[in-house]
């Protein structure tokens, strides 16, 4: 409960018939004398809504004393306002004192509803600033904030950001494919806007914005402002630059599903691809697997080193040989995976001779590149990607028992 602290010199029908109309809505601090007052402001200042002083022309001297102390506390951010309290007899000489701080009057021929109705808006007057005055607040926040209209049109900007093209202070009653630069982030903000407008839900998200100055990522957090009816009638959102976040999360990101000898996807990140993103691809999709014969002799005669140069040899001849929409993985040690989106059977077995041809092409002093390969189509979005993958494991090892085969019969 609020307190409101009423100043008097001593009981007066003034005082009583006030403390009569605030009984129950709020807690009274009696200050008996304006030493009483003061101590009271000194050690509760912002405990206070309000101070009420009753018959201030009878102590002009203290008064002024006690008004002068609260203008020096007060601010932008609490403000304290102070109400005269009179009688239709004494409201002649008290209403010049009607001053900042001193905001309002009320006398006892007031009804009650009139007394309760002016301390109300006392309290909401002192402690409220100008628009102007909040938004030159919001300017020194590193985050950009803004209002929008249930329209989508921009009422309020804190400051100007680059990705705009308009003068902040021209911003008003524009919408985002007005002032954007990139319209594609204009569609995105639009979107969000209706969808929130609609749903009354609130929305996180990043975007990436690139122009002359470079690249930044945006964090944008819009929630919806409802009136008393709970119907959405606009939208407050605060823009966070998160450029230098984004950018490591982008790199652990990278980190985690991409293999460090290779620089290909690794297992991980075909695991995710399989749970979230398999039956978006464009189908017919090939797989295509594929694997470093002879690694463990090289290892054993030459060194992990030239190992490892052969695993990159085979990296080389894949992606030199696959169609460049194809994903390429390295699943472990010289097994090698390739997706490829809109590959047929016909196109597959195209691909599977053409890796078996460029990989003869690489060679060192010490060893030549051989890979055995093989593929499985599937036709059905619905199919299943690991029995594809199996199949393709199968064809591969096909290929290699018959070249091993073929090998052996030549002896």
């Amino acid at each position: 409960m609020e307190k409101i602290a009423i100043v008097s010199t001593a009981a007066s029908p003034r005082t009583r018939y006030l403390k009569d109309v605030l009984a129950g809505q709020c807690k009274i601090l009696e200050c008996h004398g304006f030493d009483d007052a003061m101590g009271t402001l000194k050690s509760s200042f912002y405990e206070i809504a309000t101070v009420i002083i009753d018959n201030p022309s009878a102590h002009p001297a203290e008064v002024k004393e006690l008004t002068s102390y609260v203008s020096t506390r007060n601010s932008h951010i609490f403000s304290l306002p102070i109400i005269i309290l009179t009688d239709p007899e004494n409201m002649v000489g008290d209403d010049e004192f009607i001053q900042p701080p001193v905001v309002a009057i009320i006398s006892t021929a007031d009804s009650e509803k009139t007394v309760l109705s002016r301390i109300k808006n006392a309290k909401q007057f002192s402690n409220s600033t100008t628009f102007e005055t909040f938004a030159d607040m919001l300017k020194v926040l590193p985050s950009l904030i803004y209002l929008k209209d249930k329209e989508g049109r921009y009422a309020f900007c804190s400051r100007h950001w680059h990705h705009v093209v308009v003068d902040n202070a021209l911003i008003r009653g524009k919408t985002d494919f007005d002032i954007r630069k990139d319209k594609e982030n204009a569609r995105i903000a639009r979107e969000t806007d209706l969808e929130i407008i609609k749903t009354g839900v609130g929305k996180n998200y990043i975007i990436k914005e690139e122009d002359d100055e470079g690249i930044d990522y945006l964090q944008i957090i819009k929630e919806p402002l409802k009136n008393e009816k709970g119907e959405v009638n606009g939208i407050i959102a605060i823009i966070n630059n998160v450029t230098d976040e984004e950018i490591l999360r982008q790199e652990l990101r990278k980190k985690s599903i991409t293999d460090q000898l290779t620089g290909l996807y690794n297992r991980v990140y075909f695991d995710e691809l399989v749970r979230t993103k398999a039956g978006k691809l464009q189908f017919p999709v090939t797989f295509v697997s594929a694997d470093c014969d002879g690694l463990k002799e090289i290892n054993d005669q030459y060194g992990h080193a030239a190992g490892d140069t052969y695993i990159r040899f085979a990296r080389s001849a894949l992606k030199k040989s696959l169609p460049k929409r194809a994903l390429l993985f390295r699943m472990g040690g010289d097994e090698f995976l390739a997706v490829i989106p809109n590959t047929n059977v016909t196109q597959a077995e195209a691909i599977v001779n053409r890796i078996q041809k460029v990989s003869q092409t690489f060679q060192n002093k010490i060893f030549k590149l051989q890979l055995s390969s093989g593929s499985y189509t599937m036709t059905d979005p619905k199919g299943n990607v690991e029995a594809a993958v199996a199949y393709s494991d199968q064809a591969m090892y096909k290929a290699k028992n018959e070249r091993k085969r073929k090998e052996c019969s030549k002896k």
